[in-house]
């Protein structure tokens, strides 16, 4: 039963039985009875259905902490994992933490029932700030040893980190069929910048957004410029409705957005810078939006193709962030509100756009650029007219 449940076809319908009453009952009293027997039908569906359902959502981790808690003896490592676990404790030893995380990720992979595993991998995600994967390795060390060496320190890790994690993201909502699927996001802080990055990336510096917005699922695609606009600029058109729009300036992004607005009524709009890199760390501080691995969140010159023949690809065929928001690293560069400046200094802590500036910013790197150009915090600019085959765009929504 559980994984799957089917329900009865129930009397009457299309996909029902078609029982012909013989006795001579009045109508009124036969729709009575099918309206009985559909109640009775549901009724019984739901009781047999439920541990069906409940099944379906359970965590399949409380199985495994329930079958290492049984367990006497407990299970010992294997010399693999065992290996991983002296190469993981050597690179904490180098102030290695991102080869480390790797390292103890492999080891529970192969022994997810270790608890030790879950407790200095977690230790290491909150050193990095990923307060949220953090959390979940001390709840499973808990699940796994609530009364083990470490049960006290998770419990209190668990109780600092719950004060800064970043809350998740909301629904997604469509203004109409042609317009860009958006995804509501918490207001919060993060830290904006990098300190091992470039010049105009520093200093990293505090930013804070009071109030929640909507931005784009992914970046604008073809099929949405063309119901909008009647045309299609793309370079590359022949990669498909799904695929970016691209050729566009930021000048072009905005004659989008007035048509945008004007069809639904509302006040879309580019994000601001900030709100671009809010969006794409996700409460997160990984190299790229959604990893330390560019291969697994972004199309660039790397992956997307071969020599020369390097191209974009279909938006949402890479992995989410963590906000659930595609090809926030890689695919095409994503213009956004503001005016570039060659650093970080005096920058507004409030995420609103810079307009100081010369050019306008375009931020997460490219199909057809090394990935370095695809980390969270890597920028570039350009004049407002100016058009390129890499150059696409997201939109961004304020909420009331």
């Amino acid at each position: 039963m559980a994984g799957y449940c089917a329900l009865p076809g129930l009397p009457g319908g299309k996909n029902g039985y078609n029982h012909q009453l013989k006795s001579p009952i009045r109508k009124k009293s036969k729709e009575s009875i099918l309206r009985n027997i559909r109640t009775l039908l549901a009724a019984f569906a739901f009781i047999v259905c439920m541990p069906a359902f409940a099944d379906e959502a359970k965590d399949p981790f409380l199985d495994i902490a329930a079958t290492y808690k049984a367990a006497n003896p407990k299970p010992e490592l294997s010399e693999e994992v065992r290996k991983y676990k002296v190469q993981a404790e050597f690179m904490v030893d180098e102030k290695q933490a991102d080869r480390a995380i790797t390292l103890y990720g492999k080891a529970l992979d192969i022994a997810p029932w270790w608890p030790e595993g879950h407790y200095k991998l977690g230790l290491l995600q909150g050193e990095k700030k990923n307060y949220r994967l953090a959390m979940g390795e001390m709840k499973r060390y808990l699940l796994l040893a609530p009364d083990g060496e470490f049960a006290r320190a998770a419990q209190d890790r668990i109780y600092q980190w719950e004060v800064v994690v970043e809350p998740v993201a909301g629904k997604t909502f469509r203004d109409c069929p042609e317009c860009p699927e958006m995804v509501e996001l918490p207001a919060g802080s993060f830290d904006m910048g990098s300190a091992k990055g470039e010049a105009n990336e520093k200093p990293v510096h505090r930013v804070s957004i009071a109030r929640p917005f909507a931005i784009g699922k992914t970046e604008v695609t073809q099929a949405q410029w063309q119901a909008l606009m009647r045309n299609n600029p793309s370079n590359f058109e022949a990669c498909g409705d799904d695929c970016p729009v691209e050729q566009v300036s930021w000048d072009d992004a905005q004659a989008y957005i007035k048509k945008l607005n004007e069809k639904t009524g509302k006040q879309y709009r580019l994000p601001t810078e900030a709100e671009w890199e809010y969006a794409c760390r996700a409460g997160m501080s990984f190299e790229y939006c959604g990893s330390d691995f560019a291969d697994k969140v972004a199309w660039s010159n790397q992956n997307s193709g071969s020599f020369f023949f390097n191209s974009p690809h279909p938006a949402a065929s890479k992995e989410p962030n963590a906000f659930g928001l595609y090809d926030m690293s890689g695919n095409v560069w994503e213009w956004v509100e503001d005016t570039y400046l060659p650093n970080y200094e005096g920058a507004p802590a409030d995420a609103s756009a810079r307009v100081d500036g010369s050019m306008r910013v375009l931020r997460g790197g490219s199909w057809g650029r090394d990935p370095k150009y695809s980390r969270a915090s890597a920028r570039i600019r350009h004049s407002s007219n100016f058009r390129d085959f890499s150059h696409g765009f997201r939109v961004a929504l304020p909420l009331q």
